[in-house]
């Protein structure tokens, strides 16, 4: 009977393993990750992220995840890439709603009373938002990822020229 018993807690340790494996991958993911006050900074102008409503992210074909503090930084940071091949997901935080949202589907409004960590007036929203009632209680006016990378900022002086995830660090 010994042999059966260690048999059985050798399956339920193999069957705990594997679940534990599979939702450890499953959190991991091709996704955005939460950002972290205190403990993110931003890639492209170096400073703390001390507010997660303004940041963005990106992750890298490497699976490497890179953090913004403002959705200005990541514009730039995106503009000045170049090669977008490396670069497998845009994500920016909604200033509402909480959590990261595609960049692509965001709403942005571009002045107004919402100052970003950056001080060019940029805040991200879902794709939900309605233009008419953002404008109304933000003032600013409303625009699209496009328009904001063809106005991108080029990177802070002394800063690299070629993003770091784009470079060959490990």
């Amino acid at each position: 009977m010994h042999r059966a018993d260690a048999r059985r807690a050798l399956v339920r340790l193999i069957q705990l393993s594997s679940m534990l494996l599979a939702v450890g991958a499953c959190q991991r993911g091709d996704g955005p990750r939460p950002l972290v006050v205190g403990e993110d900074s931003c890639d492209f102008c170096k400073m703390a992220i001390s507010d997660t409503r303004y940041g963005g992210e990106v992750r890298t074909s490497t699976g490497r995840i890179v953090t913004f503090d403002a959705v200005e930084c990541l514009a730039g940071y995106i503009a000045a890439a170049g090669d977008s091949a490396r670069v497998v997901g845009v994500w920016v935080a909604d200033f509402d709603g909480g959590g990261m949202i595609p960049a692509a589907e965001a709403r942005y409004v571009r002045g107004g009373t919402l100052h970003s960590p950056m001080g060019r007036q940029i805040t991200s929203f879902a794709p939900s938002a309605s233009t008419a009632e953002l404008v109304a209680r933000y003032g600013g006016e409303v625009t699209t990822w496009q328009q904001l990378l063809a106005s991108a900022p080029t990177p802070p002086q002394g800063a690299a020229a070629q993003p770091a995830a784009m470079s060959h660090h490990h």
